[in-house]
């Protein structure tokens, strides 16, 4: 029993910086930013089971709930985060080359999400 202690001591030294180091690689994964695009309301269509994705004109806080994105020069943002964010977003009446600041993750193969406050 006493030649197991150190083993198990090991493995829970290295299980412990394990740990440490994948949280650190997914905390480098995300970092404010900001980005400029044009930003895009994909307004459901139910009858057809799809989506119309329309920049709009104006405020688009009067039509039926929908996902927001913001398209930039070389890439697409799924916007996220808190309801306050997401409806200055929709209550702004510019919706081209618009600025938003958040936290960006993601990546080239996952795609692109964009957290707003």
């Amino acid at each position: 029993m006493k030649s197991l202690k150190p083993i198990f001591m090991s493995l829970i030294i290295a299980v412990a910086f394990a740990g440490f180091f994948t949280a650190s690689s997914f905390a480098a994964d995300e970092e404010m930013m900001t980005v400029e695009g044009n930003v895009i309301c994909l307004i459901p269509d139910y009858a057809n089971g799809t989506v119309k994705p329309v920049i709009a004109s104006g405020p688009c806080d009067g039509m039926p709930p929908h996902q927001h994105l913001v398209v930039t020069k070389d890439k697409v943002y799924v916007l996220q985060g808190l309801q306050d964010g997401l409806m200055k977003i929709e209550q702004n009446p510019q919706r081209t080359d618009v600025k938003i600041a958040g936290k960006v993750q993601g990546s080239e193969q996952t795609g692109w999400v964009l957290f707003v406050d």
